[in-house]
């Protein structure tokens, strides 16, 4: 019997389940397997409750809530695993737990716990992406922020990290490199090469004075 069929189970009828044993788990001894007497197990965060001893006869309430933290170990398990490969943001890091299909409760508290230990950190996520962004594709600064809350930056943190990481000289030899690179081929129209850069985000008026400058 899986976690969902033993809760909707549980709920159908009168059934006794109760906790056969107690493991330790993990390198830390931070969370236990719950097994039960029909045959399924659970990871569940310790400390446990008191009552919560081999024998003890679980209730519904138990038994959802046993489901619940299991949820949450897992999940949480699961998005630390993926933070030690690649930093991401909180809002990524959420869509990829609600798209595992883990409820938005438990999301919201892995969040916040992630954070809270230091494994989500949107502004060095941030940082990182404006890093590499700039060297490989250059952008403008309203870019940039757009970049970032696709990414699931939130609006606040993302424009405060462009304007505390990017600055005018960045903007400004990021336009060069682009405005060199798309006028290498022949023929290039100017005012086709004014909107491509400023769907890139750039100023019109910033655009408008390197051409002039380099006789475009």
């Amino acid at each position: 019997m899986d976690r969902r069929e033993l809760v909707e189970s549980s709920s159908s009828q009168n059934v006794n389940i109760s906790i056969a044993s107690l493991q330790k788990r993990g390198s830390g001894k931070e969370t236990v397997t719950v097994f039960l007497s029909e045959g399924s197990s659970f990871f569940m965060p310790l400390p446990l409750q008191e009552s919560w001893v081999p024998g003890y006869l679980l209730n519904e309430d138990d038994l959802l809530f046993l489901k619940e933290e299991d949820a949450y170990v897992r999940g949480k398990e699961w998005a630390a695993s993926r933070l030690a490969l690649r930093e991401d943001s909180s809002g990524r890091m959420a869509q990829k737990l609600l798209q595992r299909e883990y409820p938005a409760s438990v999301v919201r508290r892995i969040i916040d716990d992630l954070t809270g230990l230091g494994f989500l950190d949107d502004q060095r996520f941030a940082s990182l992406w404006l890093r590499e962004r700039i060297r490989s594709h250059p952008e403008g600064k309203e870019s940039l922020t757009a970049g970032l809350q696709k990414r699931g930056v939130p609006s606040g943190i993302a424009r405060s990290c462009v304007d505390e990481y990017v600055n005018d000289r960045d903007i400004d030899e990021g336009l060069q490199r682009l405005i060199d690179k798309l006028t290498s081929v022949p023929s290039v129209d100017r005012d086709k090469l004014i909107r491509k850069l400023q769907r890139r985000g750039f100023s019109y008026s910033s655009i408008i004075k390197k051409l002039d400058r380099d006789n475009f």
